[in-house]
């Protein structure tokens, strides 16, 4: 069976025009040895069924095709001048890692040049793939209309594509306003049996995502669906992502059939800068080894790192764009309530026994957490990253990182004078010292305009806090990592979240 692994894409005027991220000009030749159209042999190789890989084109104006393995031409390929399709097969049993790509000789002759195609992959038999996108907003009714159209014209209603059956949409309306917004009617009108809008409470993104992961759970056996995958309101979406997903899904080994999908992340401001392809976390410090990586040239495009699959226990992926097994995603293993920030980190390393791959294409360009103002966010930071340890490590282990965690971030603070940043830290580790059942039991959106609302304190006021809080960590840590350790289990259930949701 032929399977659409990735189209070959080209600089689009609506998505991205950075040419150098799709193909190089090399003399004659042009180089489709871009970040979007490599073949990562080594994740591929490992994760998948694949028995044969297919270069599956159509040109017109071309005279010579060439295939490569890294920077080796391996085969040659002379092609007709007028419009033509050919079937090439790249050399999959004698290759373990590196990439593929290939490249085009313009005949001389010919005025006009075109080119389209996929590498197609082929197994005995592809898996049952259903897919629910879950995407979480709060008044960005416009960034939500973008994306809409983007799905619906270049997915949906392309038949070529393979995968444009198996795609539901499920958008959570936080801000509860999508309704009242005329310019989205149209395609929720005409794509209604397959894009949903569910109003709901202003829970910030761990309740958005939850709420679409109960959504997706709810239709999972009348729609036959086997995955959800996360995705911000506002980030840019590169469309064959779902393609990718697609396919790789379809050809994906038994053993490896709950691995996790995760998206690369492209800043929106330099749409050429990678900013993420999975991170790290330990003890509250987030390392990000690929963090504005420029991949317009190819040295970085295939740094080892990106196309290894040594990293797949210790990533995770954040949710701007991130796909998850309906095996992981269940009524009784939900994300925590944290209203906002480190949902994902949190879900991502609970779960990453499962393992995660990231695969160039499964891409969306998004702003960066740096360029956002610090604000309130600082309070989310500080409480949910102590929650995290609580998490992740023994009980002894989380008390001794806890207070070297929070020690750290208010010192530089106190010593730089930045008082309203002090006091989001004292409150966040109070908040968090008060434990799973209070957590659970705020109403989220009136908690968040109180952090919103606090106010900096004077140099007195703001040491005299710190130092209490510093007592109370002292005293009151070890109790708040039993109860968080023997108790968050009890809320990330659907009974739970339910109950959350609705209050």
């Amino acid at each position: 069976m032929e399977i659409q692994l990735q189209t070959i894409l080209q600089p689009d005027p609506e998505i991205c025009v950075e040419e150098a991220l799709y193909f190089h000009r090399k003399g004659e030749e042009i180089c489709f040895d871009g970040y979007f159209n490599l073949f990562y042999i080594e994740k591929w190789k490992r994760y998948t069924r694949l028995e044969k890989l297919q270069l599956s084109i159509k040109t017109a104006g071309y005279q010579m095709l060439r295939l490569y393995h890294n920077r080796e031409c391996i085969d040659e390929i002379k092609l007709e001048e007028s419009k033509h399709v050919y079937t090439i097969e790249f050399p999959w049993e004698k290759y373990t890692d590196g990439v593929f790509w290939f490249s085009l000789v313009p005949d001389e002759r010919c005025k006009m040049q075109q080119i389209s195609g996929y590498y197609m992959g082929v197994c005995e038999k592809a898996a049952h793939v259903a897919i629910g996108i879950d995407i979480c907003t709060y008044r960005r009714e416009e960034y939500v209309l973008r994306n809409l159209k983007v799905l619906c014209e270049r997915v949906l209603q392309n038949e070529e594509l393979q995968v444009s059956k198996a795609l539901w949409g499920y958008i959570i309306d936080n801000g509860k306003t999508l309704d009242a917004y005329e310019p989205l009617q149209q395609y929720l009108k005409a794509w209604q049996e397959r894009i949903s809008v569910i109003p709901n409470k202003n829970a910030g993104g761990a309740g958005g995502f939850t709420r679409g992961m109960l959504e997706v759970l709810e239709d999972k056996e009348e729609r036959q669906l086997t995955h959800v995958v996360l995705m911000d309101d506002d980030a840019v979406l590169e469309p064959d992502l779902f393609v990718r997903m697609y396919g790789f899904l379809c050809v994906v080994k038994p053993e490896w059939k709950d691995i996790i999908l995760g998206g690369t992340m492209l800043r929106e401001d330099k749409p050429y800068l990678l900013f993420a392809s999975g991170e790290t976390w330990g003890e509250g410090l987030i390392k990000n080894a690929n963090k504005n990586l420029d991949v317009r040239e190819y040295e970085n495009a295939t740094r080892e790192n990106l196309i290894t699959t040594k990293l797949e226990k210790t990533l995770y992926s954040g949710w701007w764009c991130c796909c998850y097994s309906l095996n992981i995603v269940r009524e009784d293993n939900l994300p925590i309530p944290l209203f906002l920030h480190h949902d994902d980190i949190e879900f991502g390393l609970r779960n990453r026994e499962h393992g995660i791959v990231f695969l160039n294409g499964i891409s969306v360009w998004h702003r960066t957490p740096d360029s956002r103002v610090v604000g309130s966010n600082l309070y989310y930071d500080i409480r949910n990253d102590l929650i995290e340890i609580t998490q992740q490590y023994s009980q002894k282990m989380a008390e001794k990182c806890i207070w070297r965690f929070f020690w750290k971030r208010l010192l530089i603070r106190l010593i730089l004078n930045r008082k309203k940043e002090v006091s989001l830290v004292v409150r966040g580790t109070e908040d968090f010292l008060k434990g799973m059942d209070w957590l659970w039991k705020q109403d989220p959106e009136k908690l968040h305009l109180k952090i919103r609302d606090v106010e900096e304190d004077g140099n007195w006021i703001c040491w005299k806090k710190s130092g209490r809080v510093c007592l109370k960590l002292i005293k009151e840590r070890k109790n708040a990592v039993l109860n968080y350790q023997n108790k968050t289990g009890l809320y990330t259930k659907k009974s739970a979240w339910m109950k959350y949701l609705s209050k």
